[in-house]
């Protein structure tokens, strides 16, 4: 492009020579120039709603068409998946719906456990007056997981439905570090409450985490004041310096060893490696590797990458049926220590007919779809 052809780099170069001709640099001096250069380019920019206003006038229309396209396509897509995966979306939803009451009923057990008991229950992270520790922590945490379990298979449904087989992929990796840490807190039995006790203590690390990544840059993270260093300080002394290191609450899962505790051996622990493929395809389509990026080449209406939702039928078929079997790995942990802890026991009833509608779900998929 020759620069009478742009009015942007016209723009520019008169920025340049301006500079020049002020004395605030010569044109052989590098540094000055390229930085000079750099602003120019930034101001053209900023400007270049006055500067062009055709263009932006342009992409401002074509914006508008683009709109109605994409929601063409995104519609077409829908309709793709539907008459492929119309009958596994439903078992799919069977799935969900049958998580969700038992969310509730686990929901009501404790509920009654708490009004019902002969005496209030108190049983403090630590020791340390008005926090949360014991038997109501464990049931707690395991709820709150179980019910994060259920918000995120109604994602993949939606993100499977409406064509981001990426998506889905990265949300069922969250499901997987669900399922593991669900099995690892139930793992001692129901009424243990070490692992949870620990687990409850490390938010701590978490909270540390988040002051460092949130500190400015060469900066010291603010201290841990009140209820949070108290909890630090105790945890620390009961459970070792080390404990807040990398996944330090699962220690009591293996004897003699201290923190750091790779999520491998959490999977391993947990019978969950065979599960692994998925959750490292996972780990693909949520960061920005190569592998992912050169992976999403096509041609499709006229693009090379797609920027909108897709048909991939075999992710689909994949990642639903382990998504549904995943969130039933965290229903069997979580109802068989509430109905334990709560003496409710009848209510595990439940985790069979969780079971049984993942299996419709998962002989659905494997067969592939396209069923009325």
């Amino acid at each position: 492009m020759e620069i009478e052809d742009s009015t942007l780099l016209q723009f520019v170069l008169k920025e340049l020579n301006g500079g020049i001709a002020s004395g605030e640099y010569k044109k052989d001096d590098n540094d000055l120039v390229d930085l000079a250069l750099r602003k120019a380019v930034e101001k053209a920019v900023e400007n270049s709603r006055e500067l062009v206003p055709q263009d932006h006038a342009w992409l401002e229309r074509t914006s508008e068409k683009w709109a109605l396209r994409k929601k063409g396509m995104m519609e077409k897509v829908r309709r793709a998946n539907l008459r492929r995966w119309g009958r596994g979306f439903r078992l799919y939803r069977k799935c969900l719906l049958t998580a969700e009451v038992m969310n509730q009923m686990m929901e009501n057990c404790i509920g009654e456990w708490v009004t019902e008991s002969d005496q209030t229950i108190n049983e403090p992270l630590l020791g340390i007056p008005s926090t949360m520790g014991g038997r109501p922590l464990k049931v707690i945490t395991l709820l709150s997981l179980h019910s994060r379990a259920c918000a995120i298979g109604n994602e993949i449904l939606l993100l499977a439905e409406n064509g981001f087989p990426e998506a889905v992929k990265a949300r069922t990796r969250s499901l997987h570090e669900l399922a593991v840490t669900a099995d690892c807190l139930s793992a001692l039995g129901p009424l243990d409450t070490d692992v949870s006790d620990r687990y409850g203590a490390w938010a701590v690390a978490e909270a540390r985490k988040e002051a460092r990544a949130l500190s400015a840059p060469g900066s010291i993270p603010e201290e841990l004041t009140g209820r949070e260093a108290e909890i630090a300080r105790r945890a620390e002394a009961a459970w070792g310096s080390d404990f807040f290191r990398q996944n330090g609450w699962a220690a009591p899962l293996f004897p003699g060893r201290r923190p750091p505790i790779p999520f491998t051996e959490l999977e391993k622990f947990t019978d969950m490696s065979h599960m692994r493929s998925y959750y490292l395809a996972g780990n693909e389509a949520i960061h920005g590797g190569p592998s992912a990026l050169t992976s999403r080449a096509r041609f499709r209406n006229g693009a090379i990458f797609a920027t909108s939702s897709e048909v991939q039928h075999e992710a689909t078929r994949e990642f639903l049926a382990v998504a549904a079997i995943t969130l039933s790995v965290v229903c069997t942990a979580t109802c068989e220590v509430i109905a334990s802890v709560t003496g409710d026991f009848d209510s595990i009833f439940a985790v069979k007919a969780m079971r049984d509608a993942v299996e419709d779900a998962r002989i659905e998929f494997k067969n592939g779809g396209m069923h009325r």
